[in-house]
């Protein structure tokens, strides 16, 4: 596949941790719950509306948290028993742990699908969560039924430039040092598109300048390490491979036949950047209704 000429391996990797919000979103509608879980270590923090036979687990993106998904959780709540949680070290959810790996967060999502007696699980994971939703899908665990990524799985296979791998390592001692500047300035210039209005600025840019810094830093890096990994790993993937990007970055089609052993599908959304389910909801709920209903 064609290397992506003017986009920098900033641009690409960072994109896929971050997540936004609409406008049109309040996170008042949502009424908080808490549970603990790993042997009283970890206390999530969750949103939940709705019943049904299969229930819909909803993780975020980096420096954000579970209100993010409030208009998937009202929509769907008809006819699934939805489920958004914070991911422990974001929003109001807490762990007594200094490691913030994708294994560490698999082990947490499968946690709370046992501590909560969850059937019938589809996982859908946004921007950082692809990695976690992967990593928890190997587990095989019985009660999962599906996975959905959303704007991830874009880049297996695409080879990257000497010039924006030196652009990637430059800016992981701004994050580090300066975590409170340096994320809501990669914000501000990378993850929004040009329709994108000040009141979703402002709220991400909060989000993510508000973020715990050691955290934040520790979980990134962590998820570039793991997501070096990814083509290996969807080898070993016993499920089909949902995705529903934004044309925003070429999805690397070429590579996910390459490496999907069990298959995927891929449905596209015109002219959003990396949150499709925020800047085109109505457009986001009907594709990902299709595919839910395609897996029962």
């Amino acid at each position: 596949m064609k290397r992506p000429g003017r986009l920098t391996i900033l641009l690409i990797v960072i994109a896929s941790l971050s997540g936004s919000v609409s406008k049109a979103q309040t996170a008042e509608s949502m009424t908080a719950k808490q549970v603990t879980i790993r042997d009283t270590q970890v206390e999530i923090n969750y949103y939940h509306q709705g019943q049904g036979e299969t229930a819909l687990l909803f993780l975020h993106g980096w420096c954000i948290d579970g209100t993010y998904w409030e208009n998937q959780v009202e929509y769907f709540s008809d006819n699934y028993s939805v489920y958004a949680i914070d991911l422990p070290g974001f929003g109001k959810s807490k762990a007594g742990r200094t490691n913030w790996t994708v294994e560490e967060y698999a082990n947490d999502v499968s946690a709370f699908i046992d501590t909560m007696n969850l059937k019938n699980v589809v996982i859908i994971g946004h921007s950082m969560a692809g990695e976690i939703m992967l990593q928890t899908a190997l587990t095989n665990n019985p009660h999962i039924v599906g996975i959905v990524g959303i704007d991830n799985f874009k880049f297996i296979d695409v080879a990257f430039t000497p010039e924006q791998m030196k652009q990637m390592t430059d800016f992981f001692p701004m994050l580090q040092n300066d975590f409170k500047n340096a994320a809501p300035m990669y914000a501000d210039m990378m993850l929004f598109h040009p329709t994108t209005s000040n009141e979703v600025k402002e709220r991400v840019k909060s989000d993510f300048a508000n973020c715990d810094p050691v955290i934040g830093f520790d979980a990134f890096m962590n998820q570039m390490q793991y997501a070096s990994t990814d083509a290996q790993r969807l080898e070993q993937l016993n499920y089909k491979l949902y995705l529903i990007n934004s044309d925003n970055f070429p999805t690397n089609v070429n590579g996910l036949k390459e490496h999907c052993k069990n298959s995927f599908q891929v449905e596209m959304i015109a002219a959003t950047g990396h949150y499709p389910m925020i800047e085109k909801p109505a457009e986001f709920n009907m594709i990902l209704e299709k595919l839910l209903t395609g897996l029962k």
